[in-house]
């Protein structure tokens, strides 16, 4: 999976203005079929089945969207809100399930240039608001992989890999609590 193009394909329905300072959001991202009608998913007059009132479905676009069975369903990519509120806690208080893609955490944040002896991004002079959406999940073999896409205002999205700070780390630690998270079954085997 590329976890670029899925932050970018997320960002876009989940980014708020960076001036409005929401809450948190955090997401269990899934890839299901949705059943096809006649129309392009997310087209003016498409027919889409109702999702949950805590569920998005954001439409997907190359090979995934291919429908070898010949069903009419197209691929999609469905969050699932799993957690609202503080964005440095929101990690720490939710077990993702299993079965996901990817989790995804949206929030708008303060900006600056990083500098180990300055001051925090909030209090930096050169501090700016911005919209930022991380998400993690597994790719090309990896598990915990992290993709980050910030945005300034109405510019175009910078897309980063790698994170740092209290928030990444926290977001890591969350990802790593599913189920289905490698090493989980020898770690619950051993409590047992």
């Amino acid at each position: 999976m590329d976890l670029e193009a899925l932050a970018l394909l997320i960002d876009e329905r989940v980014r708020v203005p960076a001036a409005d300072r929401t809450d948190g959001r955090l997401f269990a991202v899934r890839h299901d079929r949705i059943p096809a009608v006649g129309v392009l998913p997310g087209s003016p007059g498409a027919d889409v089945p109702a999702l949950p009132d805590n569920c998005l479905a954001v439409y997907g676009r190359g090979d995934d969207d291919d429908d070898p069975d010949g069903g009419g369903a197209c691929g999609a990519v469905v969050l699932h809100l799993l957690a609202e509120g503080d964005t440095r806690t929101l990690p720490q208080k939710v077990t993702p399930p299993a079965g996901l893609a990817a989790i995804a955490l949206a929030s708008g944040v303060w900006a600056a240039p990083l500098d180990d002896s300055g001051p925090t991004p909030s209090r930096h002079p050169q501090r700016r608001r911005a919209h930022l959406t991380v998400i993690v999940g597994a790719e090309a073999g990896r598990d915990a992989v992290d993709v980050s896409v910030l945005r300034y205002g109405d510019a175009r999205p910078t897309v980063l890999r790698g994170g740092v700070g209290v928030v990444h780390q926290r977001l890591l630690r969350c990802w790593a609590r599913r189920p289905d998270a490698p090493g989980t079954a020898q770690a619950n085997h051993r409590a047992a």
